[in-house]
């Protein structure tokens, strides 16, 4: 009897165990569930799988399963911005850990994460070193890993940049370490890493994290990490005016957010796209995603999210002008900045407060708010935000009639210079999108109202083409070895130490790096003076007195534009005077710029171009009462970097400007100069290499047929490639059809021509940096290629349609296919503004040719060219005929 009931007992704890086992694999499938779906960022489903293990644990007495589950729930409702329930559900966890480090530790994460999205950093801050101590005492390496990431984000946010840096290279140093798979640990901390080289202003680098960050997160094929490193990227695209591939990583990134219900990711994102739309001209789309950002958020619980609307919606309404909606979004801004110390939005907040108020005309106002931008934005040593501070206490300065104005924007046309000096060694790249020329606007305004015409041009030259001018001077430096050479090499090796070393150690290295930077140029000065072409090996922005002596003479003059946020400011230079005129407001001018360039392309109404060129001459040519010259130098700016001056009818004249005065353009004085500089080379062994007609194997590209913009077949440009060949004696080479290929170009050594004929379709795009090429047989020849090549060309000749175009890059002119041949070493480039028929175009470069074969300039046989079709009947003679090519440097020079 006994032993039967010893039996029936055993039986009972058999099958208990059984139960408990099958239940004990059952909770762990359940929290795989649950776990991967926290890991892929689905909120909403890892909130449904968390709060169900936690329902079904809650009777079992496995406190360390139900904690878990508690303490992931609570995780999931603070990303899903449930910001009660986050708190009671922390408070759950707490009382679960039973003195656990291990569990007390991941608890006190959460708690910083639950801190952090409420902008009470802190908290967080003092969460995540507990968090870090507790690590230690449980020997958690993934928990160290992580206190790393919490305070590192915190301080990131809070515009402490350099320790968020270093706790963000630790966080990667440690996950590597740790073992295993930590793929996760460190796709995030590359993508932190990002962000703090992104307001380091060091963009090439943060490209290069956010690459790692995004390969890591598709090999976890992670939507939510893909989403968010996306939009980290889109950020970096619209820092450097890339909107449209930041556009489509945005909506990407959007719409995964939505799909897996990441509410932050949601805000987030809505907030990035009003920034995009705000800057790329389109309001009312940002306008929505501003509401829809703060409808989401309407609780408040993502702090920094709702602090970012804010702040953008009160940049809108103050663009839109709207100052009184301004200030009661930046008021609300600044607020909740100061209650959770943002620090970069802090300094913004009042910036444009500080606006607002000299819109307003209350300069009392402006002062106080600018100087508590700058003060607070001399902490954080974010260069966006010490300019825009500056910014905003000149413009107080300049609203209250001080004389201390001029300073200021000088001031901060200093730190603008030399934070884009590091350019040299590669370590910042300020935004191409936002060059901060509304200083430069701001000093041009003052020296132009008291009549100092000469150093107005001088400021403005500063703020033209420095992109270019550094990638002439890296080709040019790269020839030889030098001091230059040592320092700049010098440079990049301690940056690269400075990103290993301890914080304690770093103030010692940025003295240093500070004095080599200082050494650098001074060395580069010093060569300036003592090599006379220096000026070409070193380009930097030159004074007018420089310029006028290396480029101008009695038959020639410079014609400058600066197109400010506000107005237009013109120059006429002639070799003995100088003349400044403000033109007009920036807006009505474009529209006059845009209306003009739409007539001389539309060959339908011949008669209407002409009324048109006349009221443009009037605007932007008479105000400064230009002389009669021979050959006038364009520095074109904004809308007008699209238009050719020559097409401009002066008043009682029967032909435009073009017939009787040579045009030459260049993006700066400076770069021009730079171009004619150096010593007489010798002529090329070879003088033409033409290209004509490239047929791909693969069959044709799509586009525009009859037009070169890349797509049918062009008899004709095979004809035009013959002809620029022939029309010279010396020793030609002619490449078209099929064997038009990159292979057989550059077997040809392109550097031995003095003149490089192009007739082919090309890629342009007028709104991505970096977008344009020219389509040969085999491949693509693009800009990084090009920039790449070291040419000795005297002319460089691109016969497709509108290879003037890219991207108006305010203060670098347009980003394109001249631009990098000019880098690569062509001492003028001929490109088309607008499509070009491909017989009409093959007949004007065999007249072109003709007349560049006789020792013409490029500048004089454009005119003659032009002249000749001008004076011809009706639609033959309309500027869409004749006023497409134009001439990019090659000014007529004794380098030969």
């Amino acid at each position: 009897m006994i032993a039967r009931r010893r039996a029936l007992v055993a039986l009972v704890a058999f099958v208990a165990s059984g139960c408990r086992a099958e239940r004990q694999l059952s909770t762990q499938a359940a929290f795989r569930v649950a776990d991967s779906l926290r890991m892929e960022g689905r909120s909403a489903q890892a909130d449904s799988a968390y709060h169900s293990l936690r329902m079904s644990l809650a009777s079992t007495g496995d406190t360390a399963s139900l904690w878990k589950a508690q303490l992931w729930w609570a995780y999931e409702l603070t990303h899903l911005a449930k910001r009660d329930s986050a708190r009671e559900a922390l408070r759950g966890a707490q009382a679960l850990t039973q003195h656990s480090p291990a569990r007390e530790g991941w608890t006190q994460y959460v708690l910083s994460v639950y801190y952090d999205r409420q902008g009470m950093f802190d908290s967080s801050i003092a969460a995540a070193e507990r968090m870090r101590a507790l690590s230690r005492v449980a020997h958690d390496s993934v928990l160290e890993v992580q206190s790393y990431n919490a305070t590192g984000r915190a301080y990131s946010l809070t515009g402490r940049y350099r320790e968020a840096l270093a706790d963000h290279e630790r966080e990667v140093s440690l996950a590597h370490a740790v073992g295993g798979d930590t793929s996760r640990l460190i796709a995030t901390a590359w993508n932190e890493i990002g962000i703090d080289y992104k307001h380091f202003g060091r963009f090439t680098d943060a490209t290069h994290a956010y690459g790692r960050a995004l390969a890591l997160e598709r090999r976890r094929r992670n939507p939510e990490g893909i989403a968010r490193v996306q939009s980290n990227l889109a950020n970096l695209y619209v820092a450097t005016g890339d909107f449209a591939p930041a556009e489509t990583l945005m909506l990407a990134s959007l719409r995964e957010a939505e799909r897996i219900g990441l509410v932050r990711g949601e805000v987030y994102l809505h907030n990035d796209l009003a920034d995009l739309y705000r800057r790329s001209g389109n309001p009312g789309a940002a306008r929505h995603h501003l509401e829809r950002a703060l409808e989401l958020n309407r609780n408040g619980f993502l702090a920094y999210g709702r602090v970012q609307s804010l702040d953008d919606l009160g940049a809108l309404e103050l663009a839109l002008g709207n100052p009184g909606r301004a200030d009661s979004a930046l008021n609300a801004a600044r607020m909740l900045a100061d209650a959770s110390h943002f620090g970069r939005e802090q300094v913004s907040a009042r910036a444009l407060l500080s606006s607002v108020a000299v819109a307003e005309r209350h300069p009392a106002s402006a002062l106080r708010w600018a100087g508590e931008a700058v003060h607070l934005a001399d902490s954080l040593g974010d260069p966006d935000a010490q300019a825009q501070a500056l910014d905003a206490r000149a413009a107080a300065l300049e609203t209250a009639g001080r004389r201390s104005a001029l300073d200021a924007y000088r001031g901060e046309i200093a730190l603008l210079e030399s934070w884009r000096g590091r350019l040299a060694v590669g370590d910042l790249r300020m935004g191409v999108a936002d060059p901060r020329l509304a200083a430069y606007e701001g000093a041009i305004r003052l020296l132009v109202k008291h009549g100092h015409a000469t150093d107005a041009f001088d400021v403005a030259e500063h703020a033209r083409a420095r992109m270019l001018l550094d990638l002439i001077g890296s080709r040019d430096a790269g020839e030889t070895h030098s001091r230059e050479t040592e320092l700049r090499e010098e440079l990049r090796l301690r940056f690269a130490a400075r990103a290993e070393a301890p914080n304690s150690a770093r103030p010692a290295m940025d003295r240093e790096l500070e004095r080599l930077a200082t050494a650098l140029r001074r060395a580069e000065q010093e060569a300036r003076d003592r090599d006379p072409a220096g000026g070409a090996r070193y380009p930097a922005p030159l004074p007018l007195a420089a310029i006028r002596a290396a480029l101008l003479r009695p038959d020639r003059a410079l014609l400058g534009y600066f197109w400010g946020d506000r107005a237009v400011y013109g120059w006429w230079v002639t070799a003995t005077d100088t003349r400044v005129a403000r033109l007009g407001a920036a807006d009505s001018l474009a529209s006059l710029a845009d209306f003009l360039r739409a007539s001389i392309d539309d060959p339908a109404h011949p008669g209407e171009w002409t009324v048109a060129a006349r009221r443009a001459y009037r605007q932007l040519i008479e105000p400064l009462a230009p002389g009669r010259v021979r050959e006038v130098i364009v520095v074109a700016d904004g809308p007008l970097s699209y238009l050719p001056i020559e097409t401009l009818l002066a008043p009682g004249a029967a032909l435009p400007w073009g017939a009787t005065t040579r045009f030459v353009y260049a993006p700066s004085a400076s770069v021009l100069t730079a171009l004619q500089g150096g010593a007489a080379r010798p002529t090329p062994p070879r003088t033409v290499l033409a290209l004509g007609d490239p047929e791909p194997a693969n069959g044709a590209v799509a586009g525009v047929g009859g037009e070169r913009s890349g797509g049918t077949p062009l008899p004709f440009a095979a004809r035009e490639a013959r002809d620029a060949a022939a029309a010279f004696a010396g020793a030609s080479d002619v490449l078209t059809g099929s064997d038009a290929t990159l292979v057989r170009w550059r077997a040809l050594h392109p550097e031995r021509y003095r003149y490089l004929h192009f007739a082919a379709h090309a890629r342009v795009s007028e709104t991505r940096a970096g977008a344009a090429s020219l389509l040969l047989a085999d491949s693509t020849l693009d800009l990084p290629s090009i920039r790449a090549l070291r040419l000795d060309a005297d002319l460089v000749t691109l016969s497709a349609c509108e290879t003037a175009l890219g991207p108006r890059v305010r203060g670098e002119g347009v980003v394109g296919l001249p631009h990098a041949f000019l880098a690569a070493g062509a001492r003028g480039v001929v490109v088309s503004l607008w499509r070009v028929g491909d017989h009409s175009s093959a007949d004007f470069m065999h007249d072109f040719y003709r007349e560049l074969s006789t020792g013409r300039a490029p500048a004089e046989a454009l005119r003659l060219v032009r002249r000749s079709r001008m004076q011809l009947p009706g639609s033959e003679g309309h500027p869409s005929r004749w006023a497409a090519f134009v001439l990019v440097g090659g000014l007529t020079s004794a380098s030969r």
